[in-house]
């Protein structure tokens, strides 16, 4: 994929609390790796809490404070939506 592509996966969240050694795992955070785009934004579902990850290239992205300005603000309008 080149700079300009865009690839979006959507699969199911775990539908069940997990454990790892005995601990109740309360939250995951997706991030994925940097393939060769500007920014590689990742968002997982689990146990009723959607956790986003960011990962970005800043020679690509100069203003990271303003895109998760920008995610924030597209995020609060489709919770407003759904109200």
């Amino acid at each position: 994929m080149g700079s300009g592509a865009c690839h979006l996966r959507v699969g199911p969240g775990v539908p069940h609390p997990v454990y790892i050694a005995g601990s109740q795992i309360l939250r995951m955070f997706p991030f994925g790796p940097p393939p060769g785009c500007g920014a590689m934004v990742t968002l997982l579902w689990y146990e009723g809490q959607c956790c986003i990850g960011v990962n970005l290239d800043t020679a690509a992205v100069p203003d990271p404070a303003g895109l998760v300005t920008d995610l924030q603000a597209g995020l609060d309008a489709v919770v407003a939506l759904g109200r």
